[in-house]
């Protein structure tokens, strides 16, 4: 089989995360000022985000990023596009 390699990894909103897992940011697809807002928190491309309180439907969730514990409602949660990291080996 000659076919080249597929990259393989999936993109979701940051609200569809579980306590406990890590992502990598990948997008944010929120309006210009809630982007920067966003950005402003450590919302930025690459950056490593951890689930701490999470996949509350029409609540709060709670995420840390750069070592700071940060809410966000879930509207916005959903704004910020994530994909899963390896687990470590």
């Amino acid at each position: 089989n000659n076919e080249p390699e597929t990259v393989k990894f999936m993109v979701y909103p940051l609200n569809e995360l579980n306590p406990g897992d890590t992502a990598e940011v990948v997008w944010i697809i929120s309006d210009s000022f809630m982007s920067s807002q966003l950005d402003a928190l450590g919302f930025t491309f690459k950056e490593r985000v951890t689930c701490i309180l999470g996949n509350r439907r029409d609540s709060m969730n709670a995420y840390l990023i750069r070592g700071t514990l940060i809410a966000l409602r879930t509207e916005n949660a959903k704004e910020v596009l994530v994909r899963a990291l390896e687990p470590s080996s």
